[in-house]
């Protein structure tokens, strides 16, 4: 579907981690809840096993959706 370039930065609270939907770069959250842009990892790059099984199932289906183009 469309893409909307906007800010699509979602907050996944179970693993503190921020997913830019635009790209799928992840960035750890803050302690302020602000994304920390100084670590960013592509979400292929995340040692997935171990941070998808502390993924909630809410935040476990919007990595879900955005892997399969949802978003």
């Amino acid at each position: 579907g469309m893409k909307n370039k906007g800010n699509k930065m979602i907050l996944l609270e179970s693993v503190g981690t921020y997913l830019d939907t635009n790209n799928g770069m992840t960035y750890p959250a803050n302690s302020d809840n602000t994304p920390d842009m100084t670590a960013p990892y592509h979400l292929s790059d995340i040692e997935q096993d171990e941070w998808m099984l502390s993924l909630s199932e809410e935040d476990f289906d919007v990595v879900a959706n955005y892997l399969s183009g949802l978003v």
